[in-house]
């Protein structure tokens, strides 16, 4: 396509027409002139490679990811609409594809609203998800703000304690997504549990962004009929415990705005289906176990997909309670939000905020922005409450353990390669599924279950202990592990030694000497180990150096004297050169 030539602008704006990027700090309209965009400063650690939005004509395709990747560009994240946040070179052109807008963010877009009334002086720098957390400890060292430690943080997220007017300078640094107030309970040092977002096929939301596409009732502002479906409880609470917080949460939304939420018994269009799982449970984000990650929850469509456009998930291995920390309203209050297409609020107190916090009910920050997006309730018209589903216990199948075998490259036991990837293949049986993890890093799911296999596990050098777990109806579950050795192919050197002498310069010399001193350089792929001068009548002589060498006071027999330099790595490999020194 020719898209990787030099651009004539830092970031020229491609315009026609389009529709809105929606930030917080504004509604970046991408259909009239922002020249601005075009002289903003790259302030950057990483050089000639930056961060920028490319908004699409469209939501962006298969084909539009991969021509963006194959030239070097990495997606980061999504902005709605229809904008991918891109990591690539500063010369990338992206005109000609698609693509209706391309430009940075300006410092202004990166810093909250809020901030000018915060009477904290601590905040909350967010940083893009591919920033090397050291470099970004160090850039706001530089700009004067110190990093207040917080193990509950998420990892792309530092505390830090600075004055308000080095904000605009934090903000201009390519790495610096976002600045926003922290918390009492941040500021106090006190425990707390993020939301990392809502999620989207594209890759997550920056907390820049308010809202994500229209909602459920389309363009403008309506009321919306939705229905939703626990389809998988958990045992840490009774099943009537649970749905009646799950329903609590959603009459708190329906109280505030023009909303319908409707029981139903399947995963279909317009539906949160809410489930409680572990690890591995089908989407692409595994849950990490007790601790960090407590829930997550897809935006509505667009940009994603039905059925699991809306859906909610809470990690079951949590410690779930009622009233109490980890409470199922509170956690369940903020991820409803986004299922109803709210991003995260700035504002501390907020339920919306990135920190899950003990609530009760809705805030005025938080009605607002629901507000944004759907009618207020009808005056004249009564709340109705969502429908509780009568609770009957699930009728559960007696649960088969599942069997799990491998069947190659080897049965069972250990496994030596010298390939950087492995495909494994099996059989089991009473499975819904096959997952594995790697001991060395990385997990994935197994295609099939009757026989299945998991192609391209990537190794690291050294031993990768495989484990593959079959899991089945009612959460039963068998593993088989595999332990491959992976030792990298040894890849053997060839390239001699360059060798020169410098002195004497000449290949054929005369002296009336007994000594004669050689000197000069040699240099190699690997390296230079040892350099040696042979004169053929009186021996060998080691020289001092490798790069740089010297072989002082060979001596000299009258006559011809043949006189051999050998250069020599650490593979064997040799060069040599030869100096004719005759002696009167």
């Amino acid at each position: 396509m020719g898209l990787f030539t030099l651009a004539a602008g830092l970031l020229a704006p491609t315009l026609r027409g389009q529709p809105e990027l929606h930030l917080k700090a504004r509604e970046l309209r991408t259909n009239v002139d922002l020249t601005e965009h075009l002289a903003i400063p790259v302030r950057s650690h990483n050089v000639d490679n930056s961060h920028r939005i490319v908004q699409f004509e469209g939501s962006p395709t298969a084909e539009q990811i991969a021509e963006l990747q194959r030239l070097g560009a990495a997606i980061v994240g999504y902005v709605p609409s229809n904008g991918l946040v891109i990591k690539a070179p500063d010369r990338l052109n992206v005109d000609g594809f698609g693509v209706r807008w391309s430009g940075r963010l300006m410092a202004a877009d990166k810093l909250s609203p809020v901030i000018d009334g915060n009477i904290s002086d601590i905040y909350v720098v967010e940083f893009y998800p591919d920033v090397d957390m050291d470099v970004a400890r160090g850039l706001v060292s530089d700009e004067g703000f110190a990093v207040l430690e917080n193990p509950d943080m998420l990892p792309n997220q530092l505390l830090v304690r600075g004055s308000v007017d080095a904000l605009p300078d934090l903000a201009e640094w390519d790495e610096v997504s976002y600045i926003f107030p922290a918390s009492n309970a941040l500021v106090n040092g006190d425990p707390v549990a993020p939301c990392s977002g809502a999620l989207t096929v594209y890759g997550p939301i920056g907390n820049y962004i308010a809202t994500n596409g229209d909602g459920w009732d389309g363009v403008g502002r309506n009321g919306a009929e939705i229905f939703y479906h626990l389809q998988k409880s958990t045992a840490k609470l009774t099943g009537d415990a649970q749905l009646a917080e799950i329903v609590k949460a959603l009459a708190e939304w329906s109280r505030v705005a023009k909303l319908k939420f409707t029981p139903t018994s399947t995963d279909g269009v317009k539906t949160i289906t809410i489930l409680f799982a572990a690890g591995a449970h089908g989407d692409a984000y595994p849950f990490d176990g007790p601790g960090r990650v407590l829930a997550h929850t897809f935006y509505p469509a667009p940009p994603n997909p039905e059925p699991i456009a809306g859906d909610l998930h809470f990690d079951d291995e949590e410690a779930w309670r009622i009233g109490a920390d980890t409470d199922l309203y509170s956690v369940a209050l903020h991820e409803l939000g986004h299922a109803l297409g709210l991003g995260h609020s700035d504002k501390p107190g907020a339920v919306m905020y990135p920190y899950y916090q003990r609530a009760t009910k809705l805030t005025a920050e938080d009605i607002a922005a629901i507000l944004t997006l759907y009618a207020a309730p009808d005056a004249t018209t009564p709340v109705t409450p969502p429908v509780t589903p009568p609770v009957t216990p699930p009728v559960t199948p007696p649960a088969s353990k599942p069997v799990i075998a491998i069947t190659g490259p080897v049965s069972s036991g250990s496994y030596s390669t010298t390939a950087a990837s492995l495909t494994v293949s099996g059989t089991a049986s009473n499975a819904n599924s096959i997952a594995w993890v790697n001991s060395r890093g990385g997990q994935g799911t197994a295609s099939g279950t009757t026989t299945w296999v998991a192609s391209a596990i990537t190794l690291q050098s050294g031993v990768n202990n495989l484990t593959f777990t079959a899991t089945g109806t009612g959460g039963a579950a068998a593993t088989a592990v595999i332990a491959v050795t992976y030792t990298p192919p040894v890849v053997k050197d060839t390239t001699p030694p360059a060798l020169n002498i410098d002195s004497p310069s000449f290949t054929s010399v005369s002296t009336s000497s007994l000594t004669i001193t050689f000197t000069g350089t040699a240099s190699d792929n690997i390296g230079v180990t040892s350099v040696t001068c042979e004169n053929a009548n009186t021996g060998i002589t080691t020289a001092l150096g490798t790069n740089s060498w010297s072989c002082p006071n060979i001596k000299l027999l009258t006559g011809m004297n043949a006189i051999k330099v050998r250069a020599y790595d650490a593979a064997g490999n040799m060069a040599w050169r030869s100096v004719s020194v005759t002696r009167h």
